[in-house]
């Protein structure tokens, strides 16, 4: 189930009764692109379980947990996009510290998912999950609190924004990145691309968690979702731009399931395909 088959804490928190697995996205700060990549790895999961945990210091109002569902996932929240790329369920868990364990628990134990994607720095204080992703900006000025304990945890480190690094300031980087985590790897998306540093995040939690969990191929939904939408053979451009949106995958994703199908792709100007 993890690496120590035991995912726990000193608090004895543990979900083996559950057998499942846990993949972790955590960031820096917000709007760093933790529900891009949570979108991308659910739409490549065979049959997993989305959820967001948002803390909070004052008591709450309202529902402490929320899930997603058809009527709710049009709009462009961050648990609309993970439903639309197939989890289900998808939660959202509004929670503080000192309810995280005992919420998280009981909006995990009826999740028949044998893989759990959650996205939030806090559980990382109570978990030790299969695969850790920590996703921050090139520096480490705008760090919020729980982000200082979740890149030592994390398995890789995602450097994300467009903007050219330079070499220099890389090595300065991956130095400090290495003295607060020895273990962990290192992906620039500027050096990448996002979509290959994507793909190369895909294949190493699918390479952990194991190919019948999580899959590099291309997934059942897209095909599905492409399958659908041509028509005589032809998808046009906007459409599968709009597929690719709305399944959270980078638009080579349809291209590739779109050439497996052998549909082609038509009035696509953006060269996106």
């Amino acid at each position: 189930m993890s690496r120590d088959d035991n995912p726990s804490s000193r608090d004895g928190f543990s979900l083996d009764d559950q057998c499942r697995l846990v993949v972790t996205i955590s960031g820096a700060n917000k709007d760093i692109g933790k529900s891009s990549l949570a979108a991308y790895l659910t739409a490549h999961c065979h049959d997993c379980a989305g959820m967001k945990i948002s803390m909070h210091e004052e008591p709450l109002k309202g529902e402490t947990l929320v899930s997603e569902n058809e009527s709710s996932a049009g709009g462009d929240t961050d648990t609309a996009r993970i439903y639309r790329a197939g989890a289900r369920p998808v939660l959202w868990l509004r929670t503080s510290s000192d309810r995280l364990l005992e919420d998280f628990m009981q909006a995990a134990r009826p999740i028949e998912a044998p893989l759990i994607i959650v996205e939030g720095n806090s559980l990382l204080e109570h978990l030790e999950p299969d695969y850790a992703i920590f996703i921050m900006g090139p520096g480490f000025e705008d760090f919020k609190p729980s982000a200082h304990m979740a890149i030592r945890k994390a398995d890789t480190v995602v450097i994300n924004g467009d903007r050219e690094i330079s070499g220099t300031r890389l090595l300065e980087l991956e130095k400090e990145i290495k003295r607060l985590n020895p273990k962990a790897k290192m992906v620039v998306v500027s050096e990448l691309g996002k979509e290959k540093a994507w793909e190369i995040i895909l294949s190493r939690v699918s390479g952990r968690l194991g190919g019948e969990y999580m899959s590099a191929e291309v997934n059942d939904k897209v095909l599905e979702a492409v399958k659908t939408q041509a028509k005589e053979g032809r998808i046009n451009c906007a459409t599968a731009l709009k597929l690719a949106q709305d399944l959270g995958v980078p638009p080579g994703e349809v291209g590739k399931a779109a050439n497996a199908l052998n549909i082609k792709i038509s009035n696509c100007s953006l060269g996106c395909f």
